[in-house]
Parts: structure tokens; C-alpha cells; sequence
């Protein structure tokens, strides 16, 4: 559906267009996410997922970059405020065993998937140390669940992950790097 469009937005050769084109297919999946009672993060990763398909994937990256940081500051700035520090502090024992679930079950997964892909075993328990925190999709998947104050426990968690996984890799790799002698 986007291809014509984006096809037709081309041919006219103006920049301009073509950038408020990407922002209103951005702001229009999220109203309609939001009007199906769903998260507009969710319509805004829709929309990401609907531009990144379509040839001009490049094109749109490029004319987004300048706003990139921008928003990814708002993303986590809204994230942080949306944490609730009382929370945090009554269930620290349920966050950090959920903390340690999340984080050591990711570098198991991510590194028996690795092993399989036949990549050696301290690259793929690197892979999973990066990998490990939770990543932003999960603020987004849990965005909704957590308006409706079902899993508010759940946000906290993936931000601790990430507040979290500098110092987790930074305190892992030297004893991993032992493992390849």
C-alpha cells in the first residue's frame, strides 16, 4: 500500500513531502493503534516495521536521522517517568529475581542458539551479554498493560535491565575472555 505512494512522493523529487509523508504514516498508525485501544509506541513500531519494507527504507532513514537521538531521548524519558520508584523499592526482591531471570536466560538462550549457528561458545555468551537487557520492545509490549495498572511490576524490570547491562557486561567479559585460552 505504501509503494504507490511512496513511488509517486519520488518522482516529485521534494524532500519535504516525502518527509511529512513518513511522519504522518508514523502518526496515523499510531491513532489508529490508539483509537483499537492499543499503545501508540505499538503504532509507531507498526509503522517502522510497514517503512522499513518498501524500497525507499533508506530514504526514509536518512530523512529521519536528524530527529533519531530526539526521540529516542523522549522514548526512554517517558519510559523512566512512566517507573514507578515506590515500586521498585517494595518489590526489590520479585525485580531483582526477575532481573536475574531475564538477564540469565537471555545469555543462556542467545548462547545455545549461538552454538548452534556454529559460532564458538565465548562469542555467543558475548552476543548474549549484549543482548541481555531487556530491550525497548518490551516497554512497548508492556506499555498497555501497564496503563491499565495489570503488570506495572513488568516495566520496572527491562529498566533496571538497562540501567543494569553496562555494568553486567563491563563485570562478565574479563572472566569470559578467560575462557577462550
Amino acid at each position: 500500500m505504501l509503494r504507490p505512494i511512496y513511488g509517486k512522493i519520488a518522482e516529485n523529487q521534494n524532500p519535504e513531502i516525502f518527509s511529512a509523508n513518513s511522519l504522518l504514516v508514523i502518526l496515523g498508525t499510531s491513532l489508529l493503534t490508539a483509537g483499537a485501544g492499543l499503545s501508540m509506541a505499538l503504532g509507531a513500531f507498526l509503522a517502522g516495521l510497514l517503512l522499513a519494507e518498501t524500497e525507499f527504507s533508506l530514504q526514509v532513514e536518512s530523512d529521519i536521522a536528524p530527529y533519531r537521538g530526539l526521540l529516542l531521548g523522549l522514548f526512554f524519558m517517558t519510559v523512566g517517568m512512566s517507573t514507578d520508584p515506590k515500586l521498585l523499592v517494595s518489590n526489590f526482591p520479585v525485580i531483582i529475581e526477575a532481573l536475574g531471570l531475564l538477564i540469565g536466560g537471555k545469555i543462556i538462550l542467545v548462547a545455545f542458539v549461538g552454538t548452534l549457528f556454529g559460532i564458538s561458545i565465548v562469542s555467543a555468551i558475548r552476543v548474549g551479554l549484549l543482548l541481555a537487557p531487556g530491550g525497548e520492545f518490551a516497554f512497548v509490549a508492556f506499555g498497555e498493560a501497564v496503563n491499565q495498572g495489570i503488570m506495572s511490576i513488568f516495566i520496572v524490570v527491562p529498566c533496571c535491565g538497562n540501567l543494569d547491562g553496562p555494568h553486567t557486561m563491563a563485570c562478565c567479559w574479563r572472566p569470559i575472555n578467560f575462557l577462550s585460552f
